[in-house]
């Protein structure tokens, strides 16, 4: 990843439930993009806990309870991706749990997802956008954690 690229992609963490892989982040985001052709501008993402996102979902979509990411899209049309992911630690430790692998590939595969979304992936709209988005994530993930 360039200098250019890691200084416009910023990671936080506000959660105390794992450890937060902020290079390893900022290098996923550097690679979706590249591999779906989208330029970026700032890019940030925030690692939180159960609550905080919990506390997002209800106020920015009307949902209750914890959710594993959301994305803003901030950039204005014609220009490159401005944008913010939230990406819930505790759901990540939970789940990674459940798959039975560890919380930090969740947690890349969140962060994934909320790229993707912003790149104009749906999984809300029906089942083949669903399966289409999941496979591309998946197939991603793998090919970045691969080193290709």
């Amino acid at each position: 990843m360039t200098d250019a690229a890691r200084d416009n992609i910023v990671i936080s963490s506000h959660q105390r439930a794992m450890r937060v892989p902020r290079k390893r982040i900022a290098e996923l985001v550097a690679y979706v993009a590249r591999r779906e052709g989208a330029r970026l501008g700032e890019v940030d993402v925030a690692v939180v806990s159960r609550q905080r996102i919990a506390t997002l979902n209800r106020r920015w979509l009307g949902r209750r309870g914890a959710t594993d990411v959301m994305s803003f899209d901030l950039s204005a049309p014609d220009e490159p991706l401005t944008a913010e992911i939230v990406v819930c630690a505790d759901v990540a430790v939970a789940e990674a749990r459940r798959r039975g692998h560890g919380p930090q590939r969740e947690l890349l595969l969140y962060v994934a997802h909320g790229l993707l979304h912003l790149l104009g992936y749906d999984d809300a709209g029906g089942a083949a956008e669903a399966r289409r988005m999941h496979a591309r994530q998946e197939e991603l993930l793998e090919a970045f954690l691969r080193g290709r």
